[in-house]
């Protein structure tokens, strides 16, 4: 009994041993290995991101900048012309004389007119000049937002006719007033015209002032040619600009040639940087020609672009140009990047016996109209045939057909 009771207690004391060490050790985890797919593969895929849609397109390229610049000669407001546009009230309307080549100065970025008579707000003959302001909407309506007023007749009218001019135009909308002045503050300042970025600078000079000379408190009123002053005044507005456009009034009068002093002159001013010279005074078509500097510029001018209405009486001064310029710039660093065309559409001024003063693009003017032209009392009669040869003659290959939908 005693020997079944120690050995049933030597048997209780292994069993409490046994769990004892057994409890002491420690657990290990149980990993569980995921079942691997056939169709995946065991390296570790990354998480799928959720789609968002089409990735962003970079900014477009800016197109390049393109500017279209005309320009006519001489607005040569005879008495004549101003009476023929005098309304039975009174009052003036000067666009019929312009509305057959308004829809080629439509859409120009910059449209020149080289006013030669002062508006002073009366109606003057040769010698002494003036018209109606009322000629200076019939610009504006045709299209026209640069006007130069630096020309031989600048004084017709002493500097009060010259002041009254400058305060009618100033009422109008013009963008640029060229070539005279209020003031000496005036005078000094800067002219840059911004079209689409593209700073366009101006400057504008006259050979004289048919004899007459400004005060000396008023010198500043007209920009005339002195080299010195031109060349300081380039050298002043260059760096402001991206196109400089100089306006030249100079030359000699009913000469389809340019004279020593204009080519001596354009040369001076593409080497100071000039990019565009615009000619007027002699009354008729000079060639249009190119200049290069020994820096690289290259300046595109045009000696004379004629009347561009009038009412004289020499058959040459009958056929005029309007310039019609094509550009191209770079939109980031407004550099020119190319000139894409550039030549002049030869015009016609038109009258009959008495009155009916008007302009036409060359190329619609037609036999009927060159038949009834009141030249034919003055000098030789008019005839188209007269007209397309002395355009050939002095614009040569710069002879330009306006394109509507060009």
């Amino acid at each position: 009994m005693n020997r079944c009771i120690r050995f049933f207690c030597a048997v209780l004391s292994l069993l409490l041993l046994t769990t004892a060490c057994a409890a002491s050790e420690p657990i290990s985890p149980q990993i569980v290995e995921p079942p691997v797919s056939e169709d995946t593969p065991e390296e570790i895929q990354p998480t799928p991101v959720p789609d968002q849609g089409p990735s962003a397109s970079p900014d477009p390229v800016p197109e390049p900048i393109r500017i279209r610049i005309t320009a006519a000669g001489d607005n040569l407001l005879h008495n004549t012309l101003s009476i023929d546009s005098r309304l039975d009230d009174g009052s003036y309307d000067f666009f019929h004389l312009y509305e057959h080549i308004a829809p080629i100065i439509e859409g120009s970025d910059i449209a020149f007119i080289n006013q030669e008579v002062m508006l002073t707000g009366e109606v003057s003959a040769y010698p002494n000049l003036a018209a109606p302001d009322e000629a200076a909407d019939a610009l504006i309506k045709a299209g026209f937002n640069v006007i130069n007023l630096a020309t031989n007749h600048s004084l017709d009218k002493g500097v009060k006719g010259l002041e009254a001019c400058l305060e009618n135009v100033r009422q109008r909308n013009f963008e640029a007033v060229l070539g005279a002045f209020c003031s000496e503050e005036e005078a000094s300042a800067l002219c840059i015209l911004e079209k689409q970025g593209i700073r366009f600078g101006f400057l504008s000079y006259t050979y004289g002032l048919n004899g007459y000379s400004l005060p000396k408190d008023k010198s500043y009123m007209i920009a005339l040619a002195d080299e010195v002053k031109i060349a300081e005044d380039m050298e002043a507005i260059r760096p402001l600009c991206d196109y400089l456009i100089v306006s030249m009034h100079w030359g000699n009068e009913y000469q389809l040639t340019a004279s020593s002093y204009q080519v001596d002159l354009a040369q001076m001013l593409c080497d100071h940087g000039a990019d565009l010279i615009i000619g007027t005074h002699p009354h008729v078509l000079e060639p249009v020609e190119w200049y290069d500097s020994d820096e690289g510029n290259r300046t595109l001018c045009v000696y004379s672009l004629g009347n561009f209405i009038s009412g004289q009486h020499k058959l040459s001064t009958m056929l005029g140009g309007i310039l019609d310029l094509r550009l191209t710039f770079d939109p980031m660093t407004h550099q020119l990047l190319s000139i894409d065309s550039a030549g002049v559409i030869p015009t016609v001024t038109h009258y009959r016996n008495k009155g009916g003063y008007c302009v036409y693009p060359l190329q619609d003017y037609t036999k009927e109209l060159a038949a009834e032209h009141g030249i034919k009392n003055h000098d030789k009669p008019m005839t188209l045939d007269y007209l397309n040869d002395l355009a050939e003659q002095v614009l040569g290959d710069f002879t330009a057909k306006w394109e509507p939908d060009k």
